[in-house]
């Protein structure tokens, strides 16, 4: 079943900065008197560097000044009072910034046409307040409305959308509308192609977030789905690595096949392959090219060069592959030329890291066991060793209060799981006395007394490949990449 987790990281896969962040670079400059607009820069500076406070007691002192202008000039003073709901919803105080935003919206559009681009910083900043207050259809509405302005500006393939369109995924993942969210990048990168070119340089950025965007939603759909479920699942992995291999294509036609450039692609289309699972025979191909390639070219350093081979033993782990030690080896003597690098070393190799699948930070029951109380923390704490080819032995449980089911589950998992074994002095060690502390929650869509808010659809998101459906087109209704590890 698809949980929280599943959303989170692919919500990861969009770069953007938290939302309420985000919103102070829509802050207004607007023509002021002289000493106001000296007093609005001081504003703009205590903001961007997140002096919120100050900020809020020049802007409420600008407030007063201005306030004359409700009358005489209620877009310049709505743009103000924009930017004070902004500053306050950036300070946490959503409650507060919110009816501020929309009431400087309200003093814009007494004189301003309904269409017009003045309004898109407000509407932009009224969408991310309702994503920090977790108000996603509200903000998902401003942010199609800033996107009918652009429409009606610039065209449906306005450039300036692009950011539109992601917030526009995150409101769809976090409604759990899965589909909606692929149309949505799918459609950001029609609308960078007609704006940089299809074989543009200026793509990459595009190609690499597409691709690990889809392969993140690629795998939210198991592999042992029903059929029509594993068509879309190999469709979205297909969008995925077509996106890393045009990014591949074009740096080696414009800067060669060995240039370092190629190195975060192959990254992201062997962690694509990994996260497939039915095609990690050419993930290894990926990075044994990426590795050669930092290994040849002179401008690479130390650290791109063990990063390089760590990424490959970690794929000989995940598939137990014998070369995974000499390769782990490898990186640890080459990283032992320095303080610095031995600091490095230390930090891929000092303890067991899980590479497969990933850790879930919480797992999810239908009900309450009965012989907890309401609000008592549900877990199960294991205890197990990894061994020096980075598999799991001597499982065992240390500590429960859920269903020995569950219990049985995770202790399967952490049995199939892979870890990057730990190095000491040059050796590769057996690891022992490691413990497991897995948290659960309940969720019962049909049971009001259950311990997560289901008003919200915060909790379970459905069964594994459930998704909502929505016909229409964005563009037509004028509407990074980790390390290899896979997950299943």
């Amino acid at each position: 079943m698809i949980t929280r987790l599943f959303i989170t990281l692919l919500i990861l896969s969009i770069p953007m900065a938290d939302a309420e962040e985000q919103a102070v670079e829509y802050l207004y400059k607007p023509a002021l008197a002289d000493r106001q607009e000296l007093l609005l820069d001081r504003i703009l500076v205590h903001a961007r560097n997140g002096e919120y406070g100050h900020a809020l007691t020049l802007s409420q002192s600008l407030l007063e000044e201005t306030d004359s202008f409700r009358l005489d000039s209620p877009s310049v003073f709505g743009q103000v009072l924009v930017n004070h709901g902004i500053i306050q919803s950036a300070a946490g105080e959503y409650d507060l910034g919110l009816p501020l935003v929309d009431s400087g919206l309200a003093h814009m559009e007494r004189t301003t046409n309904p269409f017009s681009k003045s309004l898109i910083n407000g509407l932009m900043a009224k969408g991310l307040t309702q994503i920090a207050m977790g108000k996603h259809e509200e903000a998902e509405d401003s942010f199609r409305r800033v996107q009918h302005i652009m429409h009606r500006q610039d065209g449906v393939y306005a450039a300036e959308q692009i950011p539109v369109i992601d917030w526009l995924t995150k409101t769809s993942l976090k409604r759990g509308s899965l589909t909606a969210a692929d149309r949505e990048q799918r459609f950001s990168l029609r609308v960078s192609e007609k704006v940089y070119g299809a074989e543009s340089v200026e793509l990459l950025p595009v190609l690499s977030r597409l691709g690990a965007y889809f392969a993140s939603r690629g795998s939210t759909i198991s592999v042992l789905a029903e059929m029509d479920l594993r068509l879309q699942r190999d469709m979205l992995f297909k969008s995925s690595v077509d996106s890393y291999l045009r990014a591949v294509a074009i740096i080696e036609q414009n800067f060669g096949e060995n240039d370092l450039r190629l190195v975060q692609p192959l990254r992201g289309l062997a962690n694509a392959r990994m996260l497939q699972i039915t095609n990690r025979k050419y993930a290894e191909e990926a990075l044994v090219r990426s590795l050669s390639i930092v290994e040849a070219n002179p401008d690479s350093d130390l650290t791109d060069r063990a990063q390089a081979l760590v990424d490959l033993g970690d794929l000989y782990t995940i598939t137990s592959d014998q070369r995974a030690s000499a390769i782990y080896l490898r990186a640890w003597d080459l990283l032992q030329a320095s303080a610095e690098s031995q600091s490095l070393a230390n930090a891929f190799f000092e303890t067991p890291l899980r590479l497969f699948p990933r850790e879930t930070p919480i797992l999810y029951l239908n009900r309450r066991p009965d012989a907890t109380e309401r609000g008592e923390p549900l877990f199960v704490e294991l205890g197990y060793n990894v061994n020096t080819m980075g598999k799991v032995t001597g499982v065992k449980v240390l500590e429960k209060n859920v269903p020995n089911e569950q219990v049985r589950l995770l202790r399967h998992n952490l049995k199939s799981a892979r870890y990057r074994p730990r190095i000491l002095d040059a050796e590769i060690q057996d690891t022992e006395g490691l413990s497991l502390y897995q948290s659960y929650e309940i969720y019962n869509r049909f049971d009001p007394l259950a311990d997560v808010d289901q008003a919200s659809g915060e909790g379970l998101e459905g069964e594994l490949g459930e998704e909502t459906t929505d016909e229409t087109e964005p563009g037509e209704s004028g509407t990074s990449d980790g390390p290899v590890a896979a997950e299943t």
